[in-house]
């Protein structure tokens, strides 16, 4: 490494393994200005996998770190009387048109090829993930290009995720299947999805099972079509459970709690509901009081919390020594109340006296 040192210091140019090394630590951004601007260093930049903070994708775009390219849209520049032009605005995507539009850094580029929008998509795809790239923070999923359907994973290292992948409103379940096939969930912290009826099979793949924090939405879900989702949320036994869900019943509630108090999950372990739905409140604290009775809970407070009162919150024995805390209730009129239970170690929560009418 001094040897490297010195002889850089000296203008003498790095060998290759030093370049690599160089490269593959540079931000997305410096290394996109060497490719443009380093012919002699292309081929080298080009086989390294880039390490990126977040990364976006829809069915006619990406965008990566501030960076946004657009495949088949047509500017239409708009020029009032006064002769000044105004921002492009964009006419319909037309995957099949070869265009690409790049905005980013207060550049914005246009640029017609031979190509088709599809063709120029997957170039760019290969280009910047084809090799392992790393994403640090999170991926956004919008919607993917066609080409995604068919394209062949040989030769393609999996992007490596490593914090959170966000699903927006995704139209099937084949989007976030066809995007399985070049990724790379081990290292990944959470999934955000927003579930629809159209794609909610999602959450029975074994990436929803095995991540460790799930933040599921299903607020958007039809009536009549919850009770086939619901097997799946009782028995996912991811480390966190987010569930935004306007008309959770009581009894599925205790259904829930049932099947905790039967299971062997560990401590630490943790389920949040979330509700906006009218007299939200008043079904929460029904929610407590009922469980409380049925598996002979007592009120408690949660060690963490800093509650002043038990009213909302309900302690329930479990086997080998581990207890279910059930701690809630309302936050302000702009977020959705909440009910959450956590298993814990026996003795953790702080339990409220037996009064005559417990």
């Amino acid at each position: 490494m001094a040897a490297t040192t010195v002889a850089a210091s000296r203008g003498k140019p790095l060998g290759y393994e030093p370049t690599q090394a160089v490269l593959k630590h540079l931000k997305f951004g410096k290394r996109q200005e060497i490719h443009r601007h380093i012919p002699q260093l292309r081929t080298t930049n080009a086989l390294l996998p880039y390490t990126i903070k977040s990364v976006s994708f829809s069915m006619n775009s990406i965008s990566i770190d501030r960076n946004h390219w657009t495949f088949g849209q047509r500017p239409d520049t708009r020029v009032p009387n006064n002769g000044r032009v105004v921002f492009p605005r964009f006419a319909p995507p037309t995957l099949n048109t070869g265009t690409v539009t790049y905005s980013g850094k207060g550049e914005y580029l246009h640029f017609k090829t031979e190509k088709t929008a599809e063709e120029c998509y997957e170039l760019l795809f290969d280009t910047f993930f084809k090799n392992g790239t790393v994403v640090k923070d999170t991926v956004w999923i919008n919607g993917l290009p066609t080409f995604m359907q068919t394209k062949e994973t040989q030769g393609f290292t999996r992007i490596r995720m490593m914090s959170k992948l966000v699903l927006g409103h995704i139209e099937t379940p084949r989007i976030f299947y066809d995007f399985v096939r070049f990724a790379d969930f081990g290292n990944l912290e959470s999934i955000q999805f927003k579930a629809g009826y159209r794609n909610a099979d999602c959450v029975g793949t074994p990436e929803f099972i095995n991540c460790p924090t799930l933040k599921l939405d299903v607020s958007n879900l039809e009536f009549g079509t919850e009770n086939k989702h619901m097997n799946d949320i009782y028995n996912l036994k991811n480390r966190h459970l987010e569930y935004e869900y306007h008309h959770f019943k009581v009894d599925q509630v205790e259904t829930l709690v049932e099947k905790w108090l039967s299971s062997n999950r560990e401590i630490g372990t943790r389920f949040t509901l979330k509700m906006f739905s009218p007299e939200r409140y008043e079904k929460i604290l029904e929610m407590f009081d009922r469980c409380r009775k049925r598996f002979r809970g007592v009120w408690s407070k949660h060690p963490g919390l800093g509650q002043s009162f038990h009213a909302n919150g309900v302690t329930i024995p479990m086997r080998e020594g581990r207890e279910l805390v059930m701690f809630g209730g309302f936050e302000s009129v702009y977020r959705p109340d909440t009910l959450e239970m956590e298993v814990m170690k026996g003795g953790s929560s702080v339990k409220r006296a037996w009064r005559r009418g417990d």
